[in-house]
């Protein structure tokens, strides 16, 4: 019997030790190991907008054609390629000498037509019978009008022929028209030629100019090109799982990759409605502010974008976030030591905290104010909540 139950004994102690688990308290420090009095926090948690970094190309906005606003000869060029140029700058003249013949015997008709005019009123308003008959001259002035050469487009309408008047007051109010229908094409054709001389409708940078001072040139001719340079256009790509999130007018955020000092907002204007299958991508542009004109076309650029989907992400003080390397972190206790965790760091918000990324509970303490000689693995003591 003696030599049975040792064994079951023996076999009973082996069963039951393995589950009786120690409580786990941390290391213990030795004596002479430091141990930092520190206060601590606990995370805050909110819900923002996911934001999204990705690499664009910054390009020109758009590229502005200046055409001929009509037939002549290229007088001037104001500008050179590479000038900046404001909205309402001059940029060319066209002469048309014979849009400024046909103006001046327009005016000089006026003027005929005009003392005609003044000559059959005086002859009515001074005549004791009243109205009267036309004379043999008034029908030869007439006849001398009608046969005026017909205007031809795009300069106006041709002249008509008409029937000529019997009387005097017939007379002064077919003339009294003539005066006007003849000012009014005077007018029009000083508009033409007006407009011949053209102003940029954008301010932007002259980036090729097509023709050549002396150049003869018709209606719709390319004469200059113009980039318009603020705003500029941003070009990314997001991948196909935002495509539900992203919206017009959404805010994005801009640095070249050459240049970090320089940053740029703006907001999506443009979404491309397809999905490239091979990339499981898709396009999105985005114009951005730059007023003075630093940024520059065909530059590589980061670009952060905001969406509509939401993120629980911490919200913590500036304070609480320590530099490693250059590398931001933040101290937490974990069992009486202080335990070191990367982080990567989100926007500022209004009231003077950061958005951090990183895996934390919501009963994580974490270290304010760190000693600077604390450290990973330093021993702690928590001295107010």
């Amino acid at each position: 019997l003696r030599s049975i139950m040792l064994p079951l004994v023996a076999l009973s102690f082996s069963f039951v030790n393995p589950c009786q688990k120690a409580p786990d308290k941390g290391l213990t420090p030795a004596p002479s190991d430091k141990i930092f009095d520190v206060s601590v926090i606990h995370p805050e948690f909110k819900s923002i907008s996911k934001t999204h970094s990705v690499d664009g190309t910054i390009d020109v906005s758009a590229v502005n054609t200046v055409t001929a606003a009509g037939p002549g000869a290229l007088e001037q060029i104001f500008v050179n390629e590479g000038d900046t140029v404001a909205q309402g700058d001059p940029l060319t003249t066209i002469s048309n000498t014979e849009l400024m013949d046909l103006i001046t015997i327009k005016r000089a008709k006026v003027t005929e037509v005009q003392a005609k005019l003044d000559e059959v009123r005086a002859r009515l308003e001074g005549s004791p019978q009243g109205d009267q008959p036309t004379s043999a001259d008034d029908n030869t002035f007439l006849d001398e009008d009608a046969t005026d050469k017909p205007v031809k487009t795009p300069f106006g309408p041709a002249d008509a022929t008409v029937t000529p008047p019997k009387t005097l007051a017939a007379m002064v109010t077919y003339l009294q028209a003539r005066v006007d229908t003849l000012t009014k094409q005077a007018d029009e054709l000083d508009h033409q030629l007006q407009s011949l001389s053209q102003v940029s409708a954008v301010n932007g940078v002259v980036t090729k100019i097509i023709a050549s001072k002396g150049n003869r040139v018709n209606a719709q001719d390319k004469i200059l090109e113009i980039s318009t340079t603020n705003p500029m256009s941003v070009t990314f790509f997001l991948p196909e799982n935002v495509a539900s999130h992203i919206y017009k007018t959404a805010k994005v955020s801009v640095t070249p990759t050459t240049a970090s000092d320089l940053n740029a907002t703006g907001t999506v204007y443009f979404i491309s409605p397809n999905i490239d299958t091979t990339t499981s991508t898709f396009e999105i542009r985005a114009h951005i502010d730059n007023p003075d004109g630093r940024i520059k076309g065909n530059q590589k650029a980061n670009v952060q974008v905001a969406t509509n989907r939401m993120d629980r992400v911490v919200v913590l003080p500036k304070n609480v976030i320590a530099y490693e390397n250059s590398k931001p972190t933040i101290f937490i206790v974990y069992k009486d030591q202080a335990k070191q965790i990367n982080v990567t760091l989100g926007d500022a918000t209004d009231d003077g905290q950061v958005q951090v990324y990183v895996d934390l509970r919501v009963d994580d303490p974490i270290i304010v104010g760190r000693p600077a000689d604390l450290k990973n693995n330093s021993f702690v003591k928590i001295i107010s909540p």
